[in-house]
């Protein structure tokens, strides 16, 4: 008897889900869409894109969703429609019992601005995607230029693809090595604030210029990279803060545990 009243419980429990669902469901057929509410999470970092941008993309004719039932509204549909953009990082669309969609985009992160050997230019987010320049807004952060070539067609390429295969990563060698050495100065706080250059010379090696001072700081490779960064952090702060910012034309961190300096 037992058994059979928990069984005939459960059965209850199951119809009366099924019939409640069934009544939000008829509910959601009979409410129309009338108003689409869009929020950027982070615009006040980045104005890659706009409310209006969005709103734009859903007045298109076969975006045309206002007065729809939102029970029939594809919302993940919708999403990965406006993933799509190049500066939109992620998008979640969710629809209201009070007939809203609401819209939340969160924007992609440059970290720094590529100026190839060929003059194309396109920035690199935080996660290694390449970010087509915008029209309309410019993000104020690192510069990268110089013997900068591609193993791959920029316009057709969305990521860098670093964590791949070997024979990939040995092609992508030094794009790899400039979105690890630019991705360090942006989340440093102290280096994002000194330098605002990074420069490949012809032997593919790396030189930084900061924001304050009359040198180059020559890098060389990203080895050891670090302890290099730890070093000159050492001597900026105990070093040049003595004998003067200008002192120096150029400060080399190629040699182990060195921090070499020549005079102006």
């Amino acid at each position: 008897m037992k058994i059979l009243k928990n069984i005939l419980i459960w059965v209850f429990i199951v119809a009366y889900l099924a019939i409640v669902l069934s009544f939000v469901k008829d509910r959601r057929n009979k409410i129309l869409c009338h108003d689409i509410k869009v929020e950027i999470l982070d615009s006040l970092r980045n104005g890659f894109i706009t409310v209006s941008d969005i709103e734009d993309f859903f007045h298109e004719t076969d975006m045309n969703i206002i007065g729809e039932p939102v029970g029939s509204i594809n919302t993940k549909d919708l999403e990965r429609k406006l993933r799509k953009y190049a500066s939109v990082k992620n998008a979640e669309v969710y629809v209201t019992l009070d007939g809203d969609i609401r819209v939340e985009i969160d924007q992609r992160n440059p970290i720094v601005r590529v100026i190839n050997k060929r003059g194309q230019s396109y920035y690199i987010d935080l996660e290694g995607t390449i970010m087509p320049l915008s029209g309309t807004y410019s993000s104020h952060v690192l510069i990268a230029n110089g013997n900068i070539v591609e193993h791959y067609e920029v316009n057709r390429t969305r990521d860098i693809y670093c964590d791949n295969t070997e024979e990939i990563q040995q092609k992508n060698n030094l794009m790899c090595d400039l979105y690890e050495l630019s991705k360090f100065i942006y989340e440093d706080d102290f280096w994002r604030a000194q330098i605002e250059q990074i420069y490949v010379n012809d032997e593919n090696e790396f030189e930084l210029i900061p924001r304050v001072g009359a040198h180059i700081i020559s890098l060389g490779s990203i080895e050891d990279y670090e302890k290099k960064f730890r070093n000159l952090e050492v001597f900026y702060l105990h070093g040049l803060n003595n004998v003067g910012w200008n002192t120096y034309d150029k400060i080399s961190l190629k040699f182990d545990n060195q921090v070499i300096c020549t005079k102006r």
